[in-house]
């Protein structure tokens, strides 16, 4: 039965990282008619829509008072500050440098658990991580837009805070976890966020004129299957398989979003890209194998006792 729910939890990461990796894309064409904030916002409506049909076949539809600190920080930070940071990053920065700096987020997550929270990892794990950030390096430095622009430090620094965000998210969501279904805490947290987004986004006017097919398609694509189906699917892996090895698999973003830029944008696929996703995709493959024997994932002590039972 674990393992039935370790294959089904890398199969939902998985997923989700190639709907996020294609969403770079989407975002591209509806930054030429939204601002940064409008795309989030409205992406977020839908996905709150999306949710609530999900929620009226549940039987759990409430937090405990005590968790709603938590569900607060998570949507804070994962929902609003995180599409606030990048999305308003990328207007400083390419999408190269910007890409890199997210996908950090595993390696800043092992640093958090390190540092703050005592947790010890096997060298194997490190290597895995290691591989697959010069993964994401080589996608990047060797795509078409090969330029790294560390110059525009404003940018960076942003998407920096954006990565930084997600960990805290991540961490924030493992004790909720253990309580709620990944539906239940996605849509309060999704709501949150909408609503924090509302404020900076609605001032400005939403322009109903420019909707056409390809914007609707574009923006039902981040609202249901980026930001609702995703989130969800990226919740229940982080329940099996620990933020650690969940966070790891943030690097195969890019090896989507590659491809999703030659098919959808007719970007071109160079030789290094090709080399750079492979290397992440062992990363990932070492981080997943190694993880069996993992004292940093926060459900271990649960499993061994529910195995003695």
């Amino acid at each position: 039965m674990l393992a039935n729910k370790n294959i089904l939890s890398v199969l939902a990461i998985s997923i989700t990282t190639f709907f996020w990796g294609i969403s770079f894309s989407s975002t591209k064409i509806l930054l030429q008619v939204f601002p940064a904030e409008q795309i989030a916002f409205l992406r977020l409506v839908i996905a709150i829509i999306s949710l609530a049909f999900a929620l009226i076949t549940m039987k759990q539809k409430f937090i405990e008072k005590k968790d709603w600190l938590s569900v607060l920080a998570g949507g804070v930070t994962g929902v609003f500050l995180y599409f606030l940071f990048e999305n308003n990053g990328l207007r400083f920065t390419n999408a190269g440098t910007a890409s890199l700096i997210v996908c950090t987020a595993p390696v800043l997550n092992l640093i958090a658990g390190s540092l703050f929270f005592k947790e010890r990892y096997s060298w194997q794990r490190w290597i895995g991580v290691f591989l697959s950030f010069v993964g994401v390096y080589f996608i990047i430095r060797f795509g078409n837009d090969s330029t790294i622009a560390l110059e525009n430090m404003k940018g960076n620094i942003l998407v920096l805070l954006a990565a930084c965000s997600w960990v805290i998210f991540t961490r924030v969501n493992v004790s909720l976890m253990r309580k709620y279904n990944p539906v239940l805490v996605n849509f309060y947290q999704s709501l949150i966020g909408m609503l924090c987004l509302g404020i900076l986004a609605l001032p400005k006017g939403i322009n109903f004129a420019v909707f056409n097919v390809i914007i609707t398609v574009n923006l039902i694509y981040l609202g249901v299957f980026c930001s609702a189906v995703a989130y969800i699917l990226y919740l229940f892996a982080l329940k099996n398989l620990g933020s650690a090895t969940t966070t790891t698999f943030i690097n195969m973003i890019p090896v989507f979003g590659v491809l999703g830029g030659v098919v959808i944008l007719h970007e071109t696929l160079f030789a290094g890209q090709i080399i750079g996703g492979a290397l992440v995709i062992l990363g990932v493959s070492i981080v997943t194998l190694k993880g069996n024997k993992r004292k940093d994932d926060y459900l271990q002590e649960d499993k061994e006792k529910a195995l003695k039972v």
